[in-house]
């Protein structure tokens, strides 16, 4: 019965992905370009002569070390949509196998981790990360598995997990490190373990798996940004919001209310407890959450994200008796038709999103082979003005024409794909704000003595076309007719070809 309950939540969370050709994830057209040329290099000229691979141990690899790969056989839309099924089914699946650990026995309960693995943090495209939070709840319930087991057998399997995530991302290891840590001194203090040769076992069989991944650390261009972090206080509230929310409140706001409902009820007849070690694991990673700044290693939201993995790793510490309900399948049709509610809120919303993306792609397939494109946004937009899943959609030119795109993700230190010499001083290079398209007009009359340089003040004489994001194809005009020759005015966005100067 769990077998088939769970293939079933299996298949209905991974139905958006079987009719979108590109995910309307923030930042996954961004990743997913990358992919295609590290896939290309060095077969296809075009994209050789702009970027290069500068292979590192950076830790957010994983989608770089699996999908070139995987797109050499079922190509680069097919192999995105599998990286992000396979991280779905790792979130879903992880609690499960954790729970089956700790109790003994498999349970539909977990199944309720369907209702969130689309969740803001999926939005925003963190591909990496939350395929490392999956990952790093299997670790946790090996390392419960193994408790009573040599010392040696539990390092060389923690080894095995730290190895795989930090090539996932450096925060889904420390993730997994508070995880196994919190749950081995709860071990300890509760079994009544605490001579000093039982410790100092533990911490070594704790502690020595990491030292490989602290020396690649140390040794990668990753550390450089170690100085780049900022502490907020702001944004820990909204990054609970961020996760339980999904596209509409008209939805979200009923959903939530049913969940709460669900809890109290649960907890009023007993049928929810929340195992002793899990408490010491969620009060371990809240606090981390509290500690953690907004921006650490150059990366943003690195504290926001913890909500994630905070959800996923405490679920499969609860454990519910379903045999007290009335009918012991109410719980899963609950759970089943909830999930298909969800599902479809976001399989509505991604339909209606991915028409402009569509549209933005169709007319980038027009460009000249091997062009280059220069990304700006309308000037004075509001915050959000931009749907997300257009933000980074131009990028899609490097798949489609193996183009050069100004806002492809080639941060030293962040991303293994670099702009080569000759194209790197034309890119953003330090993962920026878009310029608008006033600041570009003006850079092309040139640049004021002692006055900052930019990547695109040349762009006139550099790039082939350009494009604005955030224009309304009913308000918007050619902002600059004499440079720019208009191919495209969709929606959210106008597509030029630069004339070039006499």
């Amino acid at each position: 019965m769990i077998i088939k309950q769970t293939l079933l939540v299996a298949t209905l969370i991974l139905v958006p992905l079987f009719y979108t050709l590109v995910p309307p994830l923030e930042d996954y057209p961004n990743h997913l370009a990358r992919m295609f040329a590290l896939s290309q290099i060095p077969a296809n000229a075009s994209l050789s002569g702009y970027y290069e691979a500068a292979w590192a141990p950076i830790p957010n690899l994983i989608m770089d070390l699996t999908v070139p790969t995987l797109a050499s056989w079922v190509g680069i839309y097919t192999a995105g949509r599998i990286f992000i099924g396979a991280t779905l089914l790792l979130l879903l699946l992880g609690p499960m196998f954790l729970h089956r650990t700790l109790y003994g026995q498999w349970s539909a309960w977990p199944l309720v981790g369907g209702l969130f693995v689309y969740n803001g943090f999926l939005f925003v495209g963190l591909m990496n990360y939350l395929f490392g939070v999956g990952v790093a709840v299997f670790g946790l319930a090996t390392w419960i598995r193994l408790a009573d087991r040599p010392l040696l057998l539990r390092a060389l399997a923690s080894l095995a997990f730290c190895a795989v995530l930090y090539v996932c991302h450096l925060s889904a290891l420390g993730l997994y490190g508070l995880g196994i840590a919190s749950f081995e001194a709860w071990r300890l203090w509760t079994s009544g373990s605490l001579r000093p040769s039982k410790l100092i076992g533990s911490a070594l069989a704790l502690g020595l798996p990491f030292l490989p991944a602290l020396y690649l650390l140390l040794h990668s261009p990753t550390w450089g940004l170690a100085h780049e972090n900022v502490w907020e206080a702001q944004g820990k509230l909204g990054a609970v919001t961020r996760f339980l929310s999904v596209y509409s409140d008209l939805v979200d706001i009923p959903f939530l209310a049913l969940i709460m409902g669900a809890i109290v009820v649960a907890m009023r007849r007993g049928l929810v407890r929340f195992h002793r070690a899990g408490i010491v694991v969620a009060i371990s990673l809240t606090l981390a959450f509290l500690a953690m700044p907004s921006m650490a290693f150059g990366s943003l939201m690195a504290d926001e994200r913890l909500v994630v993995g905070i959800f996923f790793m405490t679920l499969g510490f609860i454990s519910t008796d379903l045999r007290k309900l009335e009918g012991q399948n109410a719980f899963f049709a609950i759970c089943l038709v909830t999930i298909a509610f969800r599902v479809v809120d976001v399989s509505v919303n991604w339909s209606s999103i991915s028409h402009p993306l569509l549209e933005l792609r169709s007319s980038l397939r027009t460009m000249q082979p091997g062009s280059r494109l220069l990304v700006t946004q309308a000037d004075n937009l509001p915050e959000s003005a931009i749907d997300a899943a257009m933000s980074h959609a131009p990028t899609l030119a490097v798949i489609e024409r193996s183009a050069l795109v100004s806002r492809l993700f080639v941060v030293p230190g962040k991303q293994i794909l670099q702009a080569r010499e000759g194209a790197r001083e034309h890119v953003d290079t330090e993962d920026g704000d878009t310029p608008s398209i006033s600041q570009v007009i003006l850079a092309s009359h040139g640049t004021a003595p002692g006055s900052d340089s930019h990547y695109w003040d040349k762009w006139t004489a550099f790039y082939d076309y350009l494009v604005v994001l955030g224009t309304d194809p009913d308000e918007w005009d050619n902002p600059a007719p004499e440079l720019l020759q208009l191919v495209h005015n969709g929606r959210g966005f106008a597509f030029y070809k630069v004339r070039r100067k006499a």
